[in-house]
């Protein structure tokens, strides 16, 4: 409506002083350690470094699907995320260019999957006869392979108990990367900038899993000359 406005269609915004309701953000879902190696355990073997990837780097689907060659800096360690794959195809990234660390096991794997590819080559694409072939359509991806892989993944609960993995999105591995690198220690700015978020408020939904979130707060109570107490 305001651009309405702004291209005086109408003259006045009719949707001025409306309260919107609030939209209650939920939790991140991420996977534990004993899901994701039972996702990955059942993926399909061809996909099984994309999802590795993923789980380590944090990447959009886009920005998995969407990855050249030659963005592999294999002497440093790093990828860098510059093209974006979308339903018109592979486009620039303006907004959320970065440079992202590889775990030296990640990187193994990630070479073993590019050795035989050119410069330019998607890293990821649909398979034909074991040859590479189209760009990936996120909608048949998860239909073909990412629905029934965690349909089917077990893990055992701290009782012992077999249960089935969450039922989550591929981009619960975005999630994953997050929430296990904050649990670590690493600081939300730093998890910020390696997923790209435009804004700190998207990285604070993580900040609950800090493993000194409370530290501060606790101290200062510890440290009260005089504490209240109440008779047993």
């Amino acid at each position: 409506m305001r651009a309405a406005v702004d291209d005086d269609v109408i003259a006045v915004c009719p949707c001025r002083s409306i309260d919107l309701p609030q939209i209650a953000v939920k939790p991140p879902q991420w996977f534990t350690l004993d899901q994701a190696q039972s996702v990955l355990d059942e993926l399909p073997t061809v996909w099984r470094t994309m999802c590795l990837l993923g789980f380590y780097t944090g990447l959009r689907w886009g920005e998995l699907s969407g990855l050249r060659r030659h963005r592999i800096d294999q002497r440093r360690s790093r990828l860098f995320v510059v093209e974006v794959n979308t339903k018109s195809g592979i486009k620039e990234y303006p907004k959320s260019r970065r440079e992202v660390p590889l775990p030296p096991h990640v990187l193994e794997a990630l070479e073993r999957h590019i050795h035989r590819l050119d410069r330019d080559a998607v890293i990821f694409t649909t398979l034909t006869k074991g040859r590479a072939g189209r760009l990936l359509n996120d909608g048949n991806w998860r239909r073909q392979t990412w629905w029934p892989t965690v349909d089917s993944a077990y893990y055992f609960d701290d009782d012992g108990e077999q249960q089935l993995v969450p039922h989550y999105p591929p981009h619960s591995t975005r999630h994953t990367c997050a929430s296990w690198l904050v649990q670590k220690g690493v600081s939300l700015y730093e998890v910020q900038h390696l997923l790209g978020h435009e804004s700190f408020q998207t990285t604070q939904r993580y900040a609950h899993l800090q493993p000194d979130a409370h530290k501060a707060v606790l101290g200062a109570w510890e440290r009260m000359e005089s504490p209240l107490t109440i008779a047993a």
